[in-house]
């Protein structure tokens, strides 16, 4: 590139371009950053819906293993607290299962009767025991079995006996005046130090007193060690606490605590025998018995009653992460399958140019949609094509419209001046008609060359047409009338330039002939309040089939290049004045417009009818 410098000299500096090859990478370059831009896009956004999806469902699963869990450990607490009850009736049930048995026996009801007999009273101990021994068979599961009155006891235990001890517990005993005023109803004791020993062992007991409804002959009691109770609420590999409630809401188990009474309450206020509820955070099963009244209660907090374990949850994680894993592979390879044909798409994008207008995709993915947008391409390629084509071929018709337009300009002068001075020679010796001809002819001339306005009237085409008439019927003097007429009202309608004149030229160029004495052109522009028509008829020879026929094709190939786009201006259109008349008639008025050729029906000669909606004519 030259340089001026300061002082008037030049100089070539080298302008340092970026080679084609090194464009072509960097574009490159950047579009390979495009796509593994998207291609990564595409991928976290399907992978972290797809982990949310997951996670959302694991959650949801997990959510109902543990609450089915959840129910189904409530379920087997509420079994188990049964159980337990069942085991305590049990028990109770056969320790007055022995009382019942002792109290209808008829020997055992006559010896207590006869206990105030004192030199009888060792020969009935050893048969009192022999009822005792076999009521309690086989297992002998009883802790004490004794009966006693005022006067004598009988008694079988497994702890130590001391004689002394027992007349003065038998003398003293607690629950004397409630036994006996229960006449012979089951008393169960609550849990007591054993009152008939020494050693006060802890035992639960079932009372009656001996009667035969008239008459107390003492009381039976019949005893079990507190650690059956134990042993029955105890809980193996089960999370949780028994509570066993007697029916005054005392805490029977476990001995050493208290405080509880609240979740009794809590019980008693439910009403059913049986169920559970939670408090506290607490789950809380519960059952009372209808025999003792007694109400055994499991206690475990929410949180445990499903314990999934450290291992449990370290398997959930693993499998959750390895099915993590999967997915991410999956979607990594599932996205880079949908993304290799827009990646296609993108480098055949690349390649298109105003010179090479095609697309041409891999066909290798038999995908219909990639087969939809390559279709899509092509039609759209081809009306670019279509649309380039026209625009260069407007401009072209433009730069050639402004060119012929400076041009014409030009040539004008010289004749305007050259006819003005035949008119002044004629007007000077006295050829007036002459003169008057060269002025027709100057205004004619002036109209064809007249490019200052865009838009014509009919008024300007009837002046330009009543020249030609001037002229041509000098020319045929006598033999040739053109008659002009036009609805005042209509005079500012707009018609394009040279339609008149050109059609009423060929009515004289194509339908005079020497057989016709005297040849007649009428031209009638009149309208309605919807349309207005301009109506051109002779007298001549008239169009012949072969002159239609070719009219016609004419004007349909005037109609397809204008549905085409075609070239128009350049076109060969023939000596029709008629197509070219149709062509800016049908660019200026559109579907407003109708055109009418052929023969008189009432007379010789031929007819060109124009139509046009004045609707149309305003809209513009």
């Amino acid at each position: 590139m030259l340089e001026l410098k300061d002082d008037g000299t030049r100089t070539e500096r080298t302008l340092h371009l970026p080679s084609r090859e090194k464009e072509m990478k960097l574009k490159m370059k950047k579009e390979s950053k495009k796509k593994h831009k998207y291609f990564n896009q595409l991928f976290f956004t399907y992978s972290a819906a797809f982990l949310l999806f997951l996670t959302l469902v694991f959650g949801i699963a997990l959510g109902f293993i543990y609450r089915e869990q959840y129910s189904r450990n409530v379920e087997i607490r509420g079994q188990l607290v049964s159980q337990i009850q069942s085991q305590l009736d049990s028990s109770l049930e056969g320790m007055d299962r022995i009382i019942n048995g002792l109290l209808f026996s008829r020997s055992f009801m006559e010896i207590m009767a006869d206990s105030g007999n004192t030199s009888s009273s060792p020969l009935y101990y050893n048969e009192v025991l022999n009822y005792f021994l076999t009521l309690d068979a086989p297992d002998l599961s009883t802790y004490r079995i004794i009966a006693f009155n005022d006067d004598t006891y009988y008694t079988l235990t497994k702890s130590d006996e001391n004689p002394s001890f027992i007349e003065n517990a038998v003398a003293s005993y607690p629950w004397k005046e409630e036994i006996l005023a229960a006449h012979g109803e089951k008393i169960i004791l609550p849990v007591h130090a054993d009152s008939f020993s020494s050693q006060g062992a802890f035992v639960y007991s079932v009372t009656r007193a001996i009667t035969d409804g008239r008459k107390n002959y003492g009381i039976i009691e019949v005893q079990n060690e507190y650690g059956n109770i134990e042993q029955i609420c105890s809980l193996e590999n089960i999370s949780g606490e028994v509570l066993l409630f007697s029916p005054d809401g005392g805490l029977i188990y476990p001995a050493e605590k208290s405080g509880e009474y609240e979740i009794y309450q809590t019980v008693s206020e439910k009403g059913s025998s049986e169920g559970s509820f939670i408090q506290n955070g607490t789950q809380i099963s519960y059952a009372t018995s209808d025999y003792s009244g007694w109400t055994v209660v499991l206690s475990c907090p929410v949180l445990s009653l499903v314990p999934f374990g450290v291992e449990a949850i370290l398997l959930t994680i693993f499998v959750f992460f390895v099915l993590i894993v999967i997915v991410l592979i999956l979607f990594r390879v599932l996205t880079r399958r949908l993304v290799a044909p827009l990646g296609d798409l993108n480098s055949a994008l690349s390649e298109v140019s105003l010179d090479n207008l095609s697309l041409e995709l891999p066909h290798r993915y038999n995908i219909e949609e990639i087969e939809s947008i390559n279709q899509s391409f092509q039609n759209m390629f081809r009306h670019l094509k279509n649309a380039i084509n026209v625009s260069i071929q407007s401009r072209a018709n433009e730069e050639r419209a402004s060119y012929l337009a400076l041009q014409s300009q030009m040539n004008p002068h010289t004749i305007y001046n050259t006819i003005s001075m035949i008119e002044c020679v004629a007007y000077m010796n006295g050829d007036l008609e002459a003169s008057e001809l060269c002025i027709r002819f100057s205004r004619m001339l002036r109209y064809i060359s007249d490019f200052t306005k865009d838009i014509y009237t009919v008024e300007d085409e009837v002046a330009h047409l009543n020249n030609y008439a001037f002229l041509i019927q000098k020319r045929y003097d006598g033999t040739m009338d053109i008659h002009v007429t036009a609805d005042e009202c209509l005079l500012g309608e707009t018609l394009p330039k040279f339609t008149l004149q050109p059609l009423v030229e060929n009515c004289v160029k194509h339908g005079f002939r020497s057989s016709v004495s005297h040849f007649v052109v009428r031209v009638t522009i009149q309208g309605t309040p919807e349309d207005w028509t301009i109506r051109i008829t002779d007298n001549g020879s008239g169009f012949t089939e072969e002159s239609l026929e070719r009219i016609r094709k004419q004007l349909e190939k005037c109609e397809e290049d204008l549905a085409n786009q075609n070239d128009i201006v350049n076109r060969k259109i023939g000596s029709l004045a008629i197509s070219n008349i149709y062509i800016r008639c049908r660019i200026l008025y559109r579907s407003g417009f109708r055109f009418s050729f052929g023969n008189n029906t009432d007379g010789p000669g031929a007819f060109v009818e124009i139509g046009i909606r004045r609707k149309e004519k305003d809209a513009k």
